[in-house]
């Protein structure tokens, strides 16, 4: 088959579960992303370091602009994305959210969240014993997710897809 007779069936949309296992595996090869918050009406795009479950989204932050601009407004956006070595590398993710801090007074929260970040990984290369109290742990629950990876287009679908959670 043609690249001109594939690019005249593409599939606009896979489905919602197989878009969203797609998504899942990806994030899980990932552990870096650009996290965009805003405040005081000026955007702040922060690379932070993140880990998931499922699509659901953790970070640990201290004190400073972006938990700041997550207590007074919680809608937030992540881009994740792999070098760009050619139009055929193209594969990312950007996700639409709303982030939320996890109170302390939240054991079982905090626990499930700091277990979904990998927090014993991190604290035994830190040499630390417990979570800093001086850090925060930030879950952020997606509403959408756009995907885009050009290898889709060998399996006959468009290269953009939209998970919407809503």
């Amino acid at each position: 088959m043609s690249s001109e007779s594939i690019d005249q069936t593409f599939i606009d949309k896979m489905s919602a579960k197989v878009l969203e296992e797609r998504i899942i595996e990806f994030l899980k090869e990932q552990n870096m992303c650009v996290l965009a918050t805003c405040g005081d009406g000026f955007p702040r795009a922060t690379p932070i370091e993140y880990h998931s479950k499922g699509i659901t989204i953790y970070f640990v932050g201290e004190p400073g602009t972006k938990l700041k601009n997550i207590k007074n407004n919680p809608n937030v956006s992540i881009g994740i994305f792999l070098p760009y070595t050619g139009w055929n590398s193209a594969k990312g993710a950007q996700i639409t959210g709303r982030a939320k801090i996890i109170s302390r007074q939240d054991p079982d929260s905090l626990e499930g969240g700091l277990e979904a970040y990998q927090w014993e990984k991190t604290a035994k290369q830190l040499d630390m014993k417990e979570f800093p109290k001086t850090v925060e742990l930030v879950r952020v629950n997606p509403e959408k997710i756009e995907y885009i990876d050009m290898s889709l287009k060998k399996m006959g679908y468009s290269p953009r897809q939209t998970l919407t959670l809503l």
